[in-house]
């Protein structure tokens, strides 16, 4: 197991400031570099980056995985332009990274959609997992994915909610499983779902993804309980 802080919401920059002024608005916000968002995510910045910094003091040594987020793509592509995240974007997110690694942990981001056109960026900037790899998004497959990032950043998800989990057969999974634990045989990947199991998926698929990874265990209960 590993000891993990922080989540999918931090910083959150998009989502989490569009909880109060609407998706619309932020990236409108983003594209013109608005005083009051900008002003917004320095606050933003400055309660969660001490918050973590304190977590962090607080237990030396003992945490592994600081987990970020931020929704940088869709389903075709970047939501903002790599020039627009190399100016408002990247100097907070790496203070995170450098944040986890100065105490000896690893810096996960949380990115739904397309965003390879940023790996090489994340890379750069050291950080040690992208986290979810939404494989149905343009230009994220798994396999070219493998063959330009191997060794330089580990990848976490890769299980289509989208499509092989819902819509599979059983053994749709047991061969999406495989193909992962060939091409990452040697490490570099945590499988698992692409993002939360959507309703009406079928049980099946799920159990069998993760006896598939081989992380579930079949377990009997005693005789008499119910």
């Amino acid at each position: 197991y590993a000891v993990v802080i922080g989540n999918a919401g931090t910083p959150d920059f998009i989502n989490g400031i569009a909880r109060c002024r609407g998706v619309e608005q932020v990236l409108l916000d983003i594209g013109a570099e608005d005083p009051v968002y900008l002003k917004l995510m320095d606050k933003r910045h400055e309660f969660l980056y001490t918050w973590l910094e304190r977590t962090f003091q607080a237990a030396p040594g003992m945490i592994d995985i600081l987990a970020l987020g931020e929704d940088y793509g869709s389903q075709r592509g970047l939501l903002l332009s790599p020039a627009k995240f190399d100016r408002l974007f990247r100097p907070f997110l790496q203070e995170y990274i450098d944040l986890a690694h100065r105490y000896g942990a690893r810096a996960m981001l949380h990115s739904c959609g397309s965003v390879r056109a940023l790996i090489p960026r994340f890379i750069d900037m050291g950080l040690d997992i992208l986290d979810v790899v939404q494989v149905d998004a343009a230009d994220m497959d798994i396999r070219e994915l493998h063959r330009e990032y191997y060794g330089y950043i580990a990848f976490r998800g890769t299980m289509s909610v989208q499509s092989t989990l819902p819509f599979g057969t059983r053994e749709d999974v047991r061969r999406e499983v495989a193909l992962r634990q060939e091409l990452f045989r040697d490490g570099g990947l945590i499988i698992g779902p692409t993002h939360q199991i959507q309703p009406r998926t079928p049980v099946e698929n799920v159990l069998e993804m993760y006896r598939a990874i081989g992380s579930l265990r079949e377990s009997r209960q005693p005789a008499g309980v119910k």
